[in-house]
């Protein structure tokens, strides 16, 4: 991630620098009975009543529109894994964080170009989207890690964004990616790159999400900083976490976060000579801990897809 500033942040799908940032019949059918020339044999009686049946599909329902209740592809969450996705700002190492054990494991070095990392989000599908400091976003196969610049040209002025997955509901598997910048939030179509803006922000946030339905932003320039629950059609503020403790925003260099098993990790280096990043957790409590401090890198995005546990 970039550096700090005072107004703006730059961020990823849960990560965050202050940088560059200052600021009824068919026709033709035959209706007439044929004619007999032998008695029709009587049929039995089956208790049929002569009413039509129902249609085997609903009236008015448009048969491509796909089903919230049908099972997800076979192939679906087999490329991703369920853990926490993170990069180092300055080789591009992508890592695996486990929650559980608070361990990261080393996947490969990126070599997308476009400057530093920035932003990453994590597809159900095998894909990560990282946004890099010239603007650019890449997709990143996540098994071989061969890069591919997408489509995506900033709409309407959109600045340095955050992203992250949230499901559209918790009764499905299909999810949208949500990008947000200094002041608006979004829904990012990965098919054609266009942009559906859905609200306002009150300030730079960074965004995750899950299975469940959720949509959370990182809000680290709120006093103090919080984690806040989006509403996904409007962008509107369900709840708010604060999040006391905190390190104050003109200490942080690099931050990200990611939603995972119902809580939420942050990963946050403070400036100082050999510093490097500490990973803290929020509980459904609320309560801020570090729990991991100095793991050796600049962790600048994390990821996470919604095949990861949201409880």
């Amino acid at each position: 991630m970039s550096r700090l500033a005072l107004l703006l942040l730059t961020g990823c799908a849960t990560d965050f620098s202050l940088q560059e940032l200052t600021g009824p019949q068919s026709e033709g059918d035959d209706t007439a009975a044929p004619e007999e020339t032998t008695p029709a044999p009587q049929a039995e009686d089956t208790g049929d009543t002569g009413e039509p049946t129902e249609p085997a599909n609903d009236e008015g329902k448009d048969e491509d529109e796909p089903s919230y209740e049908e099972d997800p592809p076979e192939d679906d969450c087999t490329e991703t894994s369920d853990l926490i996705y993170v990069i180092d700002r300055d080789n591009s190492t992508l890592y695996l964080f486990d929650p559980d054990s608070r361990a990261f494991t080393v996947e490969g070095q990126i070599s997308c170009g476009g400057g530093s990392p920035g932003s990453m989000a994590v597809s159900r599908s095998g894909t990560a989207y990282v946004r890099y400091s010239d603007e650019s976003l890449y997709a990143v196969d996540l098994a071989t890690l061969s890069c591919s610049l997408t489509e995506y040209r900033s709409p309407n002025g959109f600045g340095s964004f955050g992203m992250g997955y949230a499901t559209d509901d918790a009764d499905t598997w299909r999810d949208e990616l949500y990008i947000a910048d200094s002041d608006r939030v979004g829904q990012l179509d990965t098919g054609n790159w266009q942009l559906n803006l859905l609200g306002n922000m009150p300030s730079q946030s960074e965004l995750t999400g899950n299975s469940a339905g959720e949509l959370w932003a990182f809000l680290p320039l709120e006093s103090p900083a919080a984690l806040a629950e989006l509403d996904k059609d409007t962008g509107a503020e369900l709840q708010r976490i604060r999040l006391n403790g905190f390190p104050s925003l003109s200490d942080i260099d690099t931050f990200a976060f990611a939603a995972w098993g119902g809580e939420f990790w942050l990963f946050v280096r403070t400036y100082g000579m050999g510093s490097s990043t500490d990973v803290y957790r929020v509980g459904t409590d609320g309560v801020l801990q570090r729990v991991l401090e100095d793991v050796g890198f600049d962790v600048v995005g994390a990821g996470v897809s919604t095949c990861a546990p949201s409880e």
